[in-house]
């Protein structure tokens, strides 16, 4: 029997998530050994029995044997560090119970109507072999440490990820197609890989985790061995090539992900390389209001400057809080006098004349105390 048992990928985070699900699987094994099969059962996932939305969770801490759960949980981990040391605790816990409910559901359904065969499943194997699919997107050229059973003689030896990855799936998808697709443990393996595929891969296009350039596309691409000069030249002419508005899409998408100040790197370069570009009001608007959510008001002002150079929509709040900005934390009272002397009142609340009247008293006290 092979068992993965560590890894050379470069751990960011403590695997907090991975240890508890470890003790949580080992903790509900015993557990389960002591209950009856009555009272176990219903925790599986049955087949040809209509939907259970708490099984689809509730499944994969149940295991079959000690055997069974020490595959899993020796798999777990080596491939948990490598998830989990890259998106730190909360995420993998997103990442695992979202691939563990999803498999069951989609499992459940595919089984809806069916009779006879197995009547049912359990373990966490569909979560573990999203886990390796995950690691195989993010960390291909990593080493996993192994440990090989012949009956009683132990060998140990290293791995890359591809390749370990690259067996168990081809052996599972080989089996798969040899029983027809038919269901068993291997397709119930694939559907978990298929889905830590697609998380995989959309967290990495969504700049949601940082493989630093080693992740399967990059090193395919061959950007893993180039030079930060190389790179950034390469990067530039595959952007430039991309048309405008999935460049505005991508920077979009970054903002929505809660990452105003790498959107906002991301607009810079574009407005370097990019003949006229220029970013869609509502865009750019959201792009000020993440940059001032995470308090980044010296980020922020230039962006402010370009929206009230490109546009009219809300100007007059815009200027306000520009000024505001320009007072509170550049100390530029000359530069916000200027900018509130060209607000339009009329655009203007009772609640923001009154705002625009303090602003513009406190530039000019602060002009004078400057010039005293």
């Amino acid at each position: 029997m092979l068992f993965p048992y560590s890894t050379d990928a470069p751990i960011y985070h403590w695997p907090f998530t991975t240890i508890a699900f470890i003790v949580v699987n080992v903790a509900v094994f015993y557990a389960e050994m002591a209950a009856p099969e009555a009272v176990v059962g219903p925790y599986m996932l049955v087949f040809g029995d209509g939907l259970h939305p708490v099984q689809w969770l509730t499944n994969n801490f149940l295991h079959a044997g000690i055997l069974h759960l020490l595959g899993n949980m020796l798999s777990l981990w080596s491939f948990g560090l490598i998830v989990e040391g890259k998106l730190g605790w909360k995420k993998t816990l997103a990442v695992y119970l979202g691939i563990g409910v999803a498999y069951g559901a989609i499992v459940q359904t595919i089984m809806l109507g069916s009779s006879g065969g197995a009547p049912g499943a359990l373990g966490a194997s569909g979560i573990v072999f999203g886990l390796m699919a995950m690691s195989l997107v993010w960390a291909p050229e990593n080493n996993v440490q192994c440990l090989l059973l012949l009956v009683f003689w132990p060998i140990y030896f290293e791995i890359k990820v591809v390749v370990l990855v690259g067996i168990f799936l081809f052996f599972q998808i080989g089996l798969l197609l040899l029983n027809h697709m038919a269901m068993s443990s291997e397709l119930l393996h694939v559907i978990g890989a298929a889905l830590g595929f697609i998380v995989a891969v959309w967290m990495l296009r969504g700049e949601m985790v940082d493989c630093e350039h080693w992740d399967v596309f990059s090193v395919w691409a061959g950007r893993h061995t180039m030079s930060p000069e190389e790179r950034e030249r390469a990067e530039g002419e595959i952007q430039q090539s991309l048309p405008d508005d999935l460049l505005v899409a991508q920077i979009n998408q970054i903002i929505q992900s809660g990452k105003p100040a790498l959107a906002l790197r991301a607009h810079q370069r574009m407005s370097e390389t990019v003949k006229d570009w220029i970013l869609p009001r509502n865009v750019l608007w959201d792009l000020i209001q993440g940059l001032h959510r995470e308090r980044l008001w010296g980020e922020s002002v230039p962006v402010m400057e370009e929206y009230l150079k490109n546009y009219s929509h809300q100007a007059a709040q815009m200027q306000l809080k520009l000024s505001h900005i320009m007072l509170a934390e550049q100390a530029r009272p000359a530069s916000a006098l200027e900018l509130l002397k060209g607000i339009d009142r009329s655009n203007l609340d009772a609640r923001g004349i009154d705002l625009l009247e303090k602003l513009r008293t406190k530039a000019e006290e602060m002009l004078g105390s400057s010039l005293q």
